[in-house]
């Protein structure tokens, strides 16, 4: 039978408290080890896991002792995956449309989720999905899919859209959503955002991303802005390449950046990061893994762009995400623990998806992120005050949200 999960709270600014049954526990920050803190800073996804299985011969009722690896889409919580999360002290699960059959089914895999991090002493998960509605919407329920951002015509239709996708987010369990899409959609060739975007006027795209933002609220569940600084003006998905935005911090203000500092201004609770060079902001460069050529560090591995930009210059005082670090333009040129490393030093507060876990011997490169992270903050290369800075913010997060 399913415990219930009575609450987690955060008690003060560095203190977070939880009971789940009768046991109770509080914990102060600073009383945290390292693991616990750097397991809060991660974001898994568990969207297949293989499993081993006798391979049926071609005669019928012959069984061979040959072992093959069958992958399962993830709809129930299985052993490795509890250990995981607990062993880890994993903050944050992203759900994907693999996850979810019907909401019965996605209410109990949530709730085992939540049990897996509480039954091992931890604070709840934030648990995130993708769903903006229309192209990018990860479950829907009885009802056909919601329209694109594109053909949203006025600030009510962007208000009861957030609302809608909030009401049914927050009735499986769900307290978070990757949306909204901020975007300012100015190059007409982009391929990834283009109808995913409110439209390529930055007035309209703080207006209607503010009003969705409104609606998920109204259901308590945590938005998201993304894709900072501004995945607009691009013609590469980035989840295959590398994008460039050859624009100067002048020009970003007066277009991209607009709808984020309009967020900001409106409360937003955690801003999404995108995987493009801006040369004429960053400038330093890397040696890519992929062909040994010059690359521009992306914004998310930036610490220009992450805590100067957004949090120093633009007041941002959130929790910052990055995208998903599996996609091409990180994976192909970096090295995954050193990219995972690389995003914490430029002020993420949260990974996402750090690795891909798909079966047991996956779990070797989650402990590989782990320690090289946990190697920089005990060589003093990341500064463990940062640390403590980023698991405060997603404690204060998670006290308003996922423990209300």
């Amino acid at each position: 039978m399913i415990k219930k999960i009575i609450g987690v709270c955060v008690v003060f600014a560095l203190t977070f408290s939880f009971t789940f049954g009768e046991n109770t526990r509080a914990v102060r920050l600073e009383q945290m080890t390292i693991d616990e803190k750097i397991g809060q800073m991660m974001c898994l996804d568990f969207r297949f896991w293989n499993e081993e299985d006798l391979k049926q011969t071609e005669n019928p009722g012959i069984v061979t002792d040959e072992k093959v690896t069958l992958q399962k889409p993830v709809t129930e919580i299985n052993d490795e995956i509890r250990e995981i999360i607990a062993k880890y002290h994993i903050g944050s699960v992203i759900l994907f449309s693999q996850n979810f059959v019907n909401p019965e089914q996605s209410k109990r895999l949530i709730n085992n989720l939540q049990e897996a991090a509480v039954d091992a002493g931890n604070p709840r998960l934030i648990i995130a999905v993708d769903q903006e509605g229309g192209r990018v919407e990860r479950f829907a329920f009885g009802r056909e899919k919601l329209k694109n951002n594109a053909e949203i015509k006025t600030a009510k239709e962007a208000f009861k859209k957030g609302k809608t996708i909030g009401r049914e987010l927050a009735a499986l369990g769900i307290n978070c959503n990757f949306a909204p899409v901020v975007d300012v959609n100015s190059n007409p060739k982009n391929p990834v955002i283009n109808v995913r975007s409110f439209g390529d006027n930055a007035q309209i795209v703080s207006e209607f991303g503010k009003k969705f933002m409104d609606g998920l609220h109204r259901q308590n569940v945590i938005a998201t802005a993304k894709h900072f600084p501004g995945h607009g003006d691009t013609d590469v998905d980035s989840h295959l390449g590398l994008p460039r935005v050859n624009k100067t911090l002048e020009e970003l203000k007066k277009l991209e950046l607009a709808p984020f500092k309009e967020m900001i201004d409106a409360g937003v609770d955690m801003i999404m990061t995108a995987h493009i060079e801006l040369p004429k902001i960053e400038n330093k460069t890397f040696i890519s893994l992929k062909d040994g050529s010059k690359i521009f560090i992306p914004a998310t591995l930036s610490k220009t762009i992450l805590t100067y930009l957004l949090r120093n210059e633009m007041g941002f005082d959130g929790v910052i995400i990055t995208d998903a670090m599996n996609m091409r333009v990180i994976s192909d040129n970096f090295e995954e623990a050193e990219a995972v490393k690389m995003a914490i030093a430029a002020g993420a507060n949260i990974v996402c998806m750090p690795v891909i876990l798909r079966s047991k011997k996956d779990i070797a490169r989650l402990d590989s992120v782990f320690k090289t992270a946990k190697n920089a903050v005990d060589s003093g290369e990341i500064p463990e005050s940062q640390i403590n800075e980023s698991v405060a913010r997603i404690l204060k997060l998670k006290d308003k949200y996922v423990c209300s």
